[in-house]
């Protein structure tokens, strides 16, 4: 009894898979951010705003120096990179999005199932280190997403994208785009999500639908349902940077600009070498002493197994024309098509191994069984009294 006790406090689960052929799906949101963020041509004498976005400088300003014992390292050569990106970080998300790429060259000849793109399924935004990106059939207030029946090649989306090379930054070091698969009702991520797509290729995704139901407390994943919890979160990425933000001002006394939360705290200045040290600090230190956030999995989740095919695109034209179009179809263009491979749906849920039902029913059988021994028991001391008290009387 009591190693079962034990166990069943320990709060075991089990999976189970549930694979159902649908006749239909909802189809993913799709994201598409072009790798340069601001155009070559643009001035980059701006004023100064507000900022908004994702992470960027945990990664990207380590590649520009580190620091050492307080001091900066291999800075020499970059400085002029570095307040290129500090420029871009001080710009309002107006401004970013007017010097980035023409969000008209994402998704040209779009088409969903056959049929053109609205206007309705779009929408835009700025990411700190893509700069503008579009997203097809993301949920709308009072739009529900599209769903489709038809599967394979041919189904699906399908769009031409243009890289626009030839207005990179110097310090953009490639060339292509930032592809996003996710659920309608989520806010996409470039900066932890996606693939890289490179120009001059027909890239074909295909998708199979999966879907994760977890348990919150007090069994072990301890999920969060971060779609109805009041804490201000609206995803586990949105948590994680909050917590580093909250942890940098703890620290620094000021905030990565860059994290695009908590702007009402006072900013870093990352050509700052002591401000700008502390941040890799506090980072260091978080990464040393593991996830200190209580940031759980969220309590569902959909993802679609992307596998990523790609062919060579070459030009239709003819004679000297194609020669001439050749190269400037490998460095710009790419065709991409998106559709599932199959309507299959997979969904792995979390249910416990031990319900309170059966763990009352166990504790009832066990009183049970030692009450039955204990009845019996007095039941033979009495017997055996009665017929000692008999003997004695005789």
């Amino acid at each position: 009894m009591q190693q079962f006790c034990h166990l069943y406090w320990q709060h075991p689960v089990v999976v189970s898979l549930e694979i159902t052929e649908m006749k239909d799906l909802e189809f993913p949101a799709v994201t598409i951010c072009n790798l340069n963020r601001q155009m070559k041509n643009q001035d980059s004498d701006y004023s100064h705003g507000g900022n908004t976005g994702t992470p960027l400088l945990i990664s990207e300003r380590k590649q520009l120096y580190s620091c050492q014992n307080g001091t900066i390292k291999n800075a020499k050569g970059n400085e002029k990179k570095l307040d290129i990106l500090m420029k871009y970080y001080e710009m309002n998300e107006t401004e970013r999005r007017s010097f980035g790429m023409n969000t008209s060259m994402f998704m040209k000849n779009c088409s969903f199932n056959g049929k053109y793109c609205t206007d309705s399924r779009l929408s835009y935004f700025t990411d700190f280190r893509f700069g503008n990106c579009i997203t097809f059939n993301k949920q709308k207030l009072g739009i529900k997403p599209l769903r489709t029946s038809e599967t394979g090649f041919g189904s699906g989306l399908k769009f031409d994208s243009h890289a626009d090379q030839g207005h990179y930054q110097a310090i953009q070091h490639t060339v292509g785009f930032k592809l996003i698969i996710h659920n309608p009702m989520e806010i996409p991520s470039p900066e932890e999500d996606g693939v890289f797509i490179n120009p001059g290729f027909e890239v074909f995704v295909s998708l199979k639908q999966i879907v994760n139901i977890r348990l919150p407390a007090p069994f072990k994943d301890d999920c969060m349902n971060y779609a109805s919890e009041s804490n201000g979160f609206k995803n586990k990425k949105e948590c994680i940077r909050k917590c580093i933000q909250s942890k940098s001002y703890e620290k620094c006394g000021c905030i990565d600009q860059s994290l695009g939360v908590m702007n009402h705290l006072k900013q870093c200045d990352f050509r700052n070498v002591s401000e700008s040290c502390c941040l890799d600090e506090v980072l260091d230190n978080m990464t040393l002493h593991g996830n200190i956030c209580n940031c759980p999995l969220p309590c569902f989740s959909v993802s679609y197994n992307e596998k990523l095919s790609e062919a060579l695109l070459v030009s239709r034209e003819s004679g000297g024309f194609r020669d001439f179009m050749r190269p400037f179809i490998k460095n710009n263009y790419v065709k991409l098509n998106v559709f599932y491979s199959s309507l299959e749906r997979r969904i792995y849920q979390q249910h416990p191994k031990f319900e309170e039902s059966e763990f009352l029913s166990y504790i009832g059988n066990e009183l049970s069984l030692w009450l039955g021994m204990s009845l019996m028991i007095v039941c033979e001391i009495f017997e055996r009294l009665m017929l000692l008290l008999k003997s004695i009387i005789r």
